[in-house]
């Protein structure tokens, strides 16, 4: 089943194998899974639903390919 394209902001914070691939940009599901674990994370592994992708883990990710890591962390950083 084909998804509609997600407009900026709705993307769910736990994300299917699909889901995860087109936030990523990534051409195909299979295509994301072969980064893992070199480009992407590891899914978290939910008990009777499959793997799941974190949005803030697959954000993280991004940056680090993109070059623009934070020494920000959380809110205590900043304290």
């Amino acid at each position: 089943m084909t998804e509609p394209a997600c407009a900026l902001g709705c993307w769910p914070r736990l994300m299917r194998a699909e889901q995860a691939a087109a936030y990523a940009g990534e051409r195909s599901v299979e295509a994301f899974r072969r980064a893992i674990p070199t480009l992407y994370p590891e899914p978290v592994r939910v008990s009777g639903k499959g793997d799941r992708w974190l949005r803030e883990d697959l954000d993280l990710a991004i940056d680090r390919l993109s070059g623009r890591t934070s020494s920000l962390k959380d809110a205590s950083d900043v304290l």
